[in-house]
């Protein structure tokens, strides 16, 4: 082994691969209490998530390996694969025949292999997406020292400009979760880009008086709703809003979820069977799973093991001395932090019911493999980042 490795072996953040190693036997005993999932008889998803981990950490480790600096190189090779992966699937939901092409629950999301199961290309793009708007406003803030309001405009312009096909192809699907975890990668990169606070806070503004004017029609004139939401996006929102007079339909998860995790009160009822039918309880709902199987202390312990994990990475985000690994950083901030959000508070009713999954808890190859993807990226920059006496 050369110098060079040994010097990142050395430097490498190991706080941060513990936390995910304690995520990890988390994530194996919580799919293990999951109650069996009818649609999938004989499927072990424990024996599955471990490979998975197993397949993700080697995937991390060489990354972790691999300069993170070179990706400038290649960046858009990533990005446009990630495109074409996307475009097969609106083709594919368009009626084109697209090899590997599969839809499930009503979205055109994923890629059947043999003997692989189902890839989902948008949880990839996510990682792409971080690696070209990182490259974006650190070439623009290069290239314009001298910051004015036509500059921030302009910048603001190619952020949206890298982002919106990928966004668009993702809710043509139709997946709004995975559409939202994107906006919220776009929205960590405005805020530390350098774009003026006023044109930040004017996009915020904007956000709320359209989330307000959703939520009015909702409300009044529910008939608008269907021209922005599809039908069964808009039965969530009823479920979620309203779920005991749901309960047979768009209720029912929401209310098995509260359930789920009432039952466990302080301590769980462990590895047993709570009575309580929950689907997805291995994927999506895993916290409730959680929950209910080791109870409040053992939730507890989950959610700070999570913070204590994005703590890490924002850690790494200040620390490093180079934009581009900055920008990086800060989009796998944005993305892991409103999942989390938006996975825990769906469970207990914050939050309308998307379909998005627990970072490096729920069951999932492709969402996994990301998870551990973003970990190896931070990693790499950790390992790289020099610190010097008058920073």
């Amino acid at each position: 082994m050369n110098n060079n490795n040994n010097s990142i072996f050395q430097r490498l953040d190991y706080t941060l691969i513990f936390l995910v190693f304690l995520l990890f036997c988390c994530s194996v005993l919580a799919i293990h209490a999951a109650p069996p999932d009818p649609s999938s008889p004989g499927t072990d998803f424990t024996k599955q998530q471990v490979f998975w981990y197993i397949i993700s950490a080697v995937v991390a480790f060489l990354i972790t390996l691999f300069d993170y600096e070179r990706l400038r190189l290649i960046h858009w090779f990533l990005y446009g694969f990630g495109l074409l992966l996307l475009l097969g699937l609106t083709a594919a939901s368009h009626g084109v025949p697209v090899p590997f092409a599969t839809a499930s629950h009503g979205a055109w999301s994923w890629y059947r292999f043999p003997g692989l199961g189902q890839i989902q290309p948008s949880e990839f793009m996510k990682i792409f997406l971080i690696l070209s708007l990182g490259h974006v406003v650190t070439k623009h803030n290069e290239t314009y020292t001298s910051k004015s309001i036509r500059e921030d405009f302009l910048l603001l312009g190619k952020i949206i400009l890298v982002s919106a096909l990928p966004l668009l192809l993702i809710l043509i699907q139709p997946d709004l979760g995975t559409a939202l975890v994107m906006i919220s990668i776009v929205a960590g990169v405005v805020i530390v880009s350098g774009i003026s606070w006023r044109i930040i806070l004017g996009l915020f503004l904007l956000v709320i008086l359209g989330i307000g004017a959703i939520a009015v029609c909702f409300i009044y004139a529910p008939n608008l709703i269907h021209f922005i939401l599809e039908s069964h996006q808009v039965d969530r929102f009823y479920g979620w809003l309203w779920p005991y007079d749901y309960s047979n339909e768009q209720g029912y998860q929401l209310i098995n979820s509260l359930n789920t995790i009432g039952s466990g009160q302080l301590y769980g009822h462990g590895l047993k069977s709570s009575g309580i039918y929950l689907p997805e309880g291995e994927n999506d709902f895993i916290f409730a799973t959680i929950a209910g199987s080791f109870g409040f202390v053992g939730a507890a312990i989950v959610v700070t093991l999570l913070f204590l994990l994005i703590y890490r990475i924002v850690h790494a985000a200040i620390a490093t001395n180079d934009s581009f690994a900055s920008y990086i950083c800060t989009g796998i901030i944005g993305m892991i932090t409103f999942q989390v959000f938006e996975n825990i508070g769906m469970t207990i009713q914050v939050m309308p019911i998307t379909g998005i999954t627990l970072p490096f808890l729920s069951y999932g190859g492709s969402s996994l493999l990301t998870s551990l993807a973003s970990i190896g990226l931070v990693l790499s920059i950790q390992a790289r980042t020099r610190q010097y006496m008058f920073d």
